[in-house]
Order: structure tokens, then C-alpha cells, then sequence
């Protein structure tokens, strides 16, 4: 039986939970499993518990890790460091490490520092959330279909990177292996601007004087494109901490495309302006075309039995399942 401690059972944590017992134990190469769960709020640890996310609360950190084959931090990013130094005394030798916030560079660089060398540390972000936050909010079905990137080096023990594989496909999701620098510039610009722009556009309108009255002329539009400044506070600032440098790049190129598109409409260009709304209007057409979510080169495959799989990777092109 194969035991995995997840530490912090908010949303994330307790929806990889849910998912991770959700699955036939019969038919699943992981096969049985034992998820044993640590929240320092204790509140949220048994709300995970009886919503079925683990089989056991553990009521220290040194207790929910004791003798487990796969750690699963699900802690703010900048609580990541600290984390990392409360598991490292605790660790059974072998015991792989893994986590799943948004940015993954800087807490590469605390792993290697704070992990003993018997336990290797494999970071990963599975590209799935909802607005809504803590273990109430938990759905077993968040991960399904998503892409899930894991983020191993050169050095990480073959093992390790099947362990953390088997992980991502028993919760449905779709592995796809990356660079943490590389990881976290892209995701700065798709997933980290957006709700930085969502929080933008909120401050800019409703939370001005006239806010009120402009709230009740808001419609579905301004909800869809709004919805990311509901998320956690706490979440985006850490992400925003640990990704300053990708994260302020995206900006300033934001920031200029606005500035030319302010340009052409004090201009009252109206060529230009039709032919700005038209290039996103073809990117967004062309982008969906491509399946959203879809990883690059997954097309080729998708409909191809496991012996035939050549998967995208990091390393080169893999063949078939795990080895």
C-alpha cells in the first residue's frame, strides 16, 4: 500500500485528496492507498476528513509524514519554505517530496537547500482552481482533463518522476513536464496577469465613488471577466512574491498595449482600432481551435492505445507508460 501525506487541506489539498480516494484502488496502478492529512488549522483538517479527502487526520507535521512514500504540500507559496524545513527531520529515507503551487523556480532553489538528499523533491502545479477557497470548497472532479506540470531535473530519480506520474493520472489529469523557470514566465503571463487584471479592473470601476451605481449596469461580461478578484488574497500575493520578475515583464507589456490602443482611440483611428480588436479577436478564435488545455503535441497521440504514446517532455519524447 502506498501512503501519501498531504500537508494543508485547503482547496487544492483537499480536492487532491478527494480525487485521489475517488479512483478504482482495483484498476489503478497506484492501487491502494492510504492519505493521511495535516492542516495547522485542525478545523480544516477534519472538514477534509469528513468530506472524505483523507483517512486520517494527523495532528502534527512529524506525524502525518512519518513513514509515507509521497509528501504533498499544499501550502501558500511563501509558507513553502517553512514547510519544507518542519517535513525534513521527519522524512523516511526514499520519501518523495512534491507540492502544487503556482510558481515553482524559488521553491526549487528552498527544496534543494532544505531536503535531505535521500528524499527527492519534484515540483508540480496542476492548472485547475476555483474562486472559492478552503475544504468546503473541495470538488473530487477538479483536476479532471487538466494539464498537471511537473517539474523534475536531470538528477531526479527515475522512481520519483513515476511516483509523482502515477499521482497526476490516478486524479484524471494530464502530465506535462517543464522547465520551473521556463514554468513560471508562462504562467505569469497566462494564469498570474489575469487575476491581477481582474483586481485591477474591480478597484478601477466598483471601487470608485460612483461604484455603486456603475455595479448595477454590470452584466455577465464584467462577472466572467472579474471572477479571478474573488480567489484567495493570501494565494495571489504569495504568487505575486515569489514571481515578481516574469510577473512584472507581463505587465509592462500590458501596460504598453494599452498605451498604443489608448493611442489609436484619442486618435479616433478607426482602422486601427478595428484591426486591433481583430488580431486578439483571430489569437482567441485560433487558440480555441487548438484546444484549450491540450498539451503540445498531445493531438498527435490522444486517440492512440499507451504502447503507442510518444509523450512531451522535458527530456526528450517518451514512449509508452511507466517504466
Amino acid at each position: 500500500m502506498i501512503r501519501i501525506a498531504i500537508i494543508g487541506m485547503g482547496l487544492i489539498g483537499s480536492s487532491l485528496g478527494m480525487a485521489l480516494r475517488a479512483a478504482d484502488s482495483k484498476t489503478d496502478p497506484m492501487g491502494e492507498l492510504e492519505v493521511v492529512g495535516y492542516d495547522a488549522d485542525i478545523a480544516n483538517a477534519k472538514e477534509a476528513r469528513g468530506r472524505l479527502a483523507i483517512d486520517k487526520v494527523a495532528n502534527t507535521v512529524a506525524e502525518a509524514v512519518a513513514g509515507v512514500h509521497l509528501v504533498v504540500l499544499a501550502v501558500p507559496a511563501q509558507a513553502m519554505q517553512t514547510a519544507l524545513q518542519s517535513i525534513a527531520p521527519h522524512l523516511s529515507a526514499g520519501a518523495v517530496v512534491t507540492d502544487v503551487t503556482s510558481t515553482k523556480a524559488m521553491v526549487a532553489e528552498w527544496a534543494k537547500e532544505i531536503l535531505p538528499a535521500a528524499n527527492p523533491f519534484i515540483g508540480g502545479h496542476p492548472m485547475a482552481g476555483r474562486e472559492k477557497s478552503g475544504p468546503k470548497a473541495a470538488v473530487s472532479d477538479l483536476f479532471k482533463g487538466a494539464v498537471y506540470c511537473l517539474c523534475p531535473t536531470n538528477t531526479t530519480p527515475g522512481p520519483a518522476i513515476n511516483l509523482c506520474e502515477a499521482l497526476v493520472e490516478r486524479i484524471g489529469a494530464k502530465v506535462y513536464f517543464i522547465d520551473p523557470v521556463e514554468h513560471d514566465a508562462y504562467v505569469a503571463g497566462i494564469s498570474h496577469l489575469p487575476f491581477v487584471l481582474a483586481a485591477t479592473i474591480v478597484k478601477t470601476t466598483v471601487g470608485t465613488a460612483a461604484g455603486r451605481e456603475m455595479g448595477a449596469l454590470a452584466a455577465t461580461g464584467f462577472r466572467d471577466m472579474t471572477r479571478l478578484a474573488s480567489g484567495d488574497v493570501t494565494m495571489h500575493r504569495d504568487i505575486v512574491m515569489t514571481n515578481r520578475v516574469a510577473l512584472t515583464r507581463w505587465i509592462d507589456d500590458t501596460t504598453a498595449e494599452l498605451n498604443t490602443l489608448k493611442e489609436k482611440i484619442t486618435a479616433g483611428d478607426e482602422t486601427a482600432i478595428t484591426q486591433f480588436f481583430a488580431d486578439a479577436h483571430k489569437l482567441r478564435e485560433d487558440w480555441l481551435t487548438q484546444k484549450p488545455g491540450m498539451r503540445p503535441g498531445e493531438a498527435e497521440y490522444e486517440d492512440m492505445g499507451l504502447d503507442q504514446v510518444q509523450r512531451p517532455s522535458l527530456f526528450g519524447r517518451r514512449t509508452g507508460g511507466r517504466k
